[in-house]
This record gives structure tokens, sequence and C-alpha cells, in this order.
């Protein structure tokens, strides 16, 4: 059965979509930050743009938007194949299988239930997958897809989701491939997404041919959900009276403060500090104690700071190293610290540096050995920094409150002035630390601890640093003051409800 099937209007070489409409019915009319997502898709021809990104606020239309691009090039074009994934089934049946048959009318297309397919008549299938590991999505990476829309994005490992773009191979001639999302900040893959698709900084070493020109992000907050807000108004009032950081994640999709955030006392415009403010090496060698942090695994970070007379503590200056050899990593940092004078200085390292189980099977070396013999300082690091935390759970957790506690400042309502400094502060030349930090997420299962997955690398060798540059005080076994203690070893001689 033929359908006459409008979907998009040519004007002047540029494809301009406004609706899908089927015999006359229209079946979806994007709202105008939506329509604007479907056309720099439509467009990329003449744009280059490769990658999209539609996010950022609640209730913007993401996920529906990113479904129905789905449904727009399949239709269009004949025997496509497009793959949309979620992390979790339950997220995929939520927002997408539960309303996948009441799209379209069933003689254009249908759902498969078992397959989870949606098969169009024209022979084009949109394929919905889901899965938060490599496991999960083998079953994808043997497959070919025309173009792949991932939902949630920040939910999935980034990783992951970038391996995918290998899996996109034309059909026709007339298409040309392309990877979309739609998110909000936060979760494991924030500082990846943030990264590669809003603030368009991600590292050409890490992502081999990243090339910002070719990133389209499309910011969407509750304001451009016209529908949704003629339908319950009262949906912005909501939002309006959340608490000045929530109305930044939630209504205004601010990428630096998001739904999950460990350190949310993080304040770039307070803790970094900007280069005219930067204090030269030889200044920095004049400070009480300088020390440098050292995480090492596949990704390996120094992170170096000083403290002052009065514990305050700046982090000065960063090395990272992503997937190198160990050799390369060894002669680096002492290259690194040798142009900074500072080869003198001692590092502090993870315990699993002296794990000859851990790295380095074939020699039984462990790494921590070729940084010694190379003739840098390098101490274990003391995991006891209090009675309670002597386990790792217990360190980790006692290094996040240390941390967070010494982020702290106070700023006078009334003038705006800062009237407590924090007692820790990052030089913006830390670029890595600067963005991963802020962007650590809290374990749903543990809110004292930082959930697993994330590039925690800088932090875990800043914590290093600062918990041996600052370790925290023992608590004594009786922390009530000292006023009240002796005012309880005072033994009363008269009753006051008897004077």
């Amino acid at each position: 059965m033929r359908f006459l099937i409008s979907i998009i209007i040519l004007l002047m070489q540029l494809e301009l979509f406004t609706n899908i409409e089927l015999n006359g019915k229209v079946y979806y009319e994007p709202q105008p930050k939506q329509r604007r997502f479907h056309n720099a898709i439509a467009n990329r021809g003449l744009s280059g743009y490769r990658d999209f990104l539609y996010g950022g606020a609640a209730k913007g239309g993401k996920s529906h938007a990113l479904r129905w691009e789905g449904h727009r090039n399949c239709l269009q074009y004949p025997k496509l194949r497009m793959l949309l994934i979620r992390s979790s089934f339950p997220e995929l049946e939520r927002t997408h299988l539960r309303d996948i048959n009441y799209d379209l009318p069933t003689e254009v297309g249908s759902y498969n239930q078992q397959k989870h397919t949606f098969n169009y008549y024209n022979q084009s299938i949109l394929e919905f997958g889901y899965g938060s590991t490599m496991a999960d999505f083998q079953q994808y990476l043997s497959a070919n897809y025309d173009a792949i829309l991932v939902d949630e994005m920040t939910t999935i490992p980034f990783d992951l989701t970038y391996m995918f773009r290998l899996r996109l191979q034309a059909s026709r001639s007339d298409f040309i491939p392309f990877f979309a999302g739609a998110t909000n900040p936060g979760s494991k893959a924030h500082v990846e997404v943030r990264s590669y698709f809003v603030k368009k900084t991600a590292s050409p070493e890490r992502y081999p041919g990243y090339d910002p020109s070719k990133i389209c992000f499309i910011p969407a907050t509750v304001y451009d959900n016209v529908i949704l807000l003629s339908r319950d108004p009262e949906v912005l009032t909501r939002l309006q009276q959340l608490p000045h950081k929530e109305q930044q994640k939630y209504l205004f999709g601010n990428w630096d403060i998001f739904e999950g955030q460990f350190f949310d006392n993080w304040n770039p415009e307070i803790h970094v500090v900007k280069p005219e403010y930067y204090l030269s090496y030889p200044q920095i060698r004049q400070m009480t104690a300088i020390l440098g942090g050292l995480d090492y695994g596949n990704i390996t970070v120094l992170m170096m700071g000083a403290k002052d007379h009065n514990n305050n503590v700046i982090i000065f200056d960063e090395l990272y190293m992503d997937k190198e050899i160990r050799d390369k990593k060894v002669s680096r940092t002492k290259q690194f610290l040798s142009e900074r004078n500072m080869l003198k200085e001692v590092i502090i390292a993870d315990t699993n540096m002296w794990n000859p189980d851990a790295f380095d099977m074939a020699q039984k070396e462990f790494p921590a050995s070729y940084y010694l013999n190379a003739g840098l300082k390098l101490l274990k690091v003391s995991k006891k920094v209090s009675r309670n935390a002597t386990d790792n759970r217990g360190y980790r957790v006692a290094c996040n409150e240390a941390i967070y506690n010494a982020l702290d400042y106070k700023v006078d309502l009334e003038s705006g002035l800062i009237i407590k400094q924090p007692k820790l502060k990052v030089y913006e030349r830390c670029s890595w630390f600067v963005e991963t930090f802020p962007a650590l997420v809290t374990d749903p299962k543990d809110p004292e601890d930082i959930l697993d997955g994330q590039n925690d690398h800088p932090y875990d060798a800043g914590k290093y640093m600062f918990m041996t540059l600052v370790p925290p005080k023992e608590k004594p076994e009786d922390d009530r003051p000292g006023w009240l203690k002796e005012l309880n070893r005072k033994k009363p001689t008269t009753d006051f409800m008897e004077q």
C-alpha cells in the first residue's frame, strides 16, 4: 500500500523539517528547539557536523525528539538501519518502548517486541538497545548502522558510546552517517560529554581526529517545551522555587552544577586561581612544604601542591599521562620535575605501586621501583588518617570529608565579598583537575563515597598529596568542649531547683 508521506520541504538547498504528516494527518510536529535539532542533522552535508547533542535542563523534550529523529530518517530513506540505546531496559521501556506503538499507524510500521525493533513499510529498521558495559554492547558492535542515537548519554561510560562510531556505515550513497545523543548533566560520563560536546575541549590525543567544528550542541530547557508549559504551567513555578544550585541544574541546565555532584560546594570563581595571580616557581619553593601526589595506572597523574604556614594548600601543577608505557611515564615525570627545579621534592604514591601482582607480571617487578631507580623520591601513601579510617573505604571517606571541608567558604550576602577563604585552591593550568574534580558524582549506594568508573585519577593524586600535607587531627576519645568536661567534674553542692 502506498502512502503520501510529507516530512520535509526544500528551500534554497536547505532541508527544513516541519513535521511528519501521513495522508493529511500530522503525527509529529516538533517544537522550535526540537526543530533546530532535527534541521541541524538534516543539513549536516552542508554544515559538516557529524556528532550532535541535544541536552541540558529537565523537561526539555530531549528523549521524544531523539526517537522521532529515528522515525524521520527511517521514513525518508528506505532500507536504513538505525540504533537507539539507553543504559538499562527499564529506562528504555519507560521513555521509548511504552509509547512506540502509538507513534505511527500500523500500516506504516510496527514494533517487534521480541527483537526490539521498529520495522517500517519501506524496509528501514530502528533497533532499540540498552546496556552500560562492554559485555552488554557486544551484540550491537557486530552490526553496522547508518546512524546511532544515545539517550541520556552521560549514564553510559563515554568510551563505550564513542566506540559505537566504529559501527557507523552508510547503506546508501545519498545518506551521511551520524551520531546523536540527548542527555542531562551529571552521572558517570559527565566529564567526557561536557568536554566533547559542550565545551569542545576534548583531547585529540585521546580521541584521534577530534574536530570541534564537526560537533553540534543544542541546549534545551523547560522554556523550550511550550507544550508542557501550556499543559502544566506550574511546572515552571516548581522549578523556580528550587534553591539556587538546583535551579542552575534543572531550570537552566548548568553543566558545572548537576544532580549527584559530590563536591557541590565547588565554585570555579572562588577555587580556581587565574594566571595573573600565580606565584612563580621560586616563590612556590619558598612555601612551608611542597609535595607531589601520584596516581598510577592506565591513566597516570602527578599533582603538585604546596602549603603555607596557615595550612592553606594550592594545587599548582599537574602532569597527566594517558595510556603511555611505563618507561615513558617515568622519564616524563622526571623531566616535568626537573623543568621546575623540584627533583628533590617527595612524591606520595598510591599503595598499588608497591604491588608486584598488580602490574608488570612478566618482570615480576613493581612500578615504584622504576621511579626509585630514576632517582625520584617516591614514598608510599599512608592510609591511616584516623582511628576509624585504616581500611580503603574509611580512607576514601576521610579524604572526601577533609577536602570537602577545605573547599568551604563564606560570602557576605549584602556586599558579595568573601569573608572566609577556602583552605584549598587550584591553579587554572591544572586543566584536568579543574575539569574532572567538580564532575565527580556520589555513589548512590554509599552517599559518603564517590562512584567508581569516573575519571577520578587527578582527584586521587591530589588527595594523596593534600592528606599528607594537612593530615586531619585525631578526634579525642571525649570530644566535648573543655568547659563542659570541667563542669561535669565539679559536684554541685546544692540543687538549683531548691534555690
